[in-house]
């Protein structure tokens, strides 16, 4: 269900800035591995190693697309915050 981590990306779970000014954090201890994220957004999440979610490019997809990934994970996981500060989700 995972999508490669290309070598040349440095994977991390964040928070990382958009070029919209939004941010992106995966909280890595609530992460189960479930994969959704990576399937919907998979330009911007992949499973790393250890079966856990890391943000391999925070523009990757648009907006919609990171916040469906982050809405489908079953344990909040992603947090997704506006430019200034206010928590689109969850």
């Amino acid at each position: 269900m995972d999508n490669e981590i290309p070598a040349n990306i440095k994977p991390t779970s964040g928070p990382l800035k958009r070029a919209d000014g939004v941010v992106v954090k995966v909280d890595r201890d609530a992460c189960i591995g479930a994969g959704s994220c990576s399937v919907i957004a998979a330009l911007t999440f992949a499973l790393d190693e250890d079966q856990k979610a890391v943000i391999i490019n925070p523009d990757g997809n648009d907006l919609d697309t990171v916040l469906q990934a982050a809405q489908s994970c079953p344990t909040d996981a992603i947090v997704v915050t506006d430019k200034d500060g206010k928590q689109l989700w969850p």
